[in-house]
């Protein structure tokens, strides 16, 4: 693509930002064809924002108590998002909700660490996911790329990797292992949408072979 239009990213997050951080890493490794545009957080004290700044990329806060519900907060982050000309929005560790609406429709992705349907939805997000799975004793975890629409958890999956749980993993165990399988699907799905591999028909997606 060294002659293509980069795919320029607006990340959202709320924490550490480490997510983030691996994207940044794959795409100065040469390894992911697209550039960040934006860092967007929910939290002003986030310290993925400070790593963000100290990495050269602008960065933002909304916040959603002020602005007083999802919808308006959303409106917000669009402005934001179409100020620096976001083809993909990638939300990681953001834990409140966006809403892509119908600009961002079909351009909004999400990582998350269960296999999905399992252990999603309200409630579930970060340590909590891994603490359940460790409390159901499951022999399988993962993580979930898909796409973002109105409710938590529920958009078309795009693509999802397992892991295999040992008897003695305890959650932060399960965390280590999960997010290690999400630091190399996130980008792969990010470099689809790069290729322009992903469709999306009748609520399903497909990733057309090159």
């Amino acid at each position: 693509m060294a002659n293509q239009k980069k795919l320029r990213l607006g990340i959202l997050i709320s924490g550490g930002g480490t997510t983030f951080l691996n994207v940044h890493e794959r795409i100065n490794a040469g390894t992911l064809d697209a550039e960040i545009a934006c860092v967007i957080s929910s939290r002003k004290k986030a310290f993925g924002l400070e790593r963000a700044r100290k990495l050269g990329y602008p960065d933002y806060s909304v916040n959603y108590r002020k602005l007083g519900d999802d919808q308006a907060a959303s409106a917000a982050i669009q402005e934001i998002l179409a100020e620096h000309r976001v083809d993909l929005v990638v939300l990681a560790g953001f834990l409140r909700v966006f809403l892509p609406g119908e600009t961002y429709a079909n351009r909004c992705i999400n990582i998350h660490p269960s296999l999905i349907p399992a252990f999603c939805g309200q409630g579930f997000y970060g340590a909590k996911v891994h603490e359940a799975v460790y409390r159901r004793g499951c022999r399988v975890s993962g993580c979930t790329v898909h796409m973002v629409n109105d409710h938590y958890d529920e958009g078309p999956i795009i693509a999802q990797q397992s892991v295999a749980l040992a008897d003695g993993d305890d959650a932060a165990e399960i965390q280590r292992k999960v997010f290690a399988a999400e630091c190399e699907t996130l980008p792969r799905v990010v470099q689809w949408f790069a290729e322009g591999r992903i469709q999306v028909e009748n609520g399903r997606v497909s990733v057309k072979q090159v």
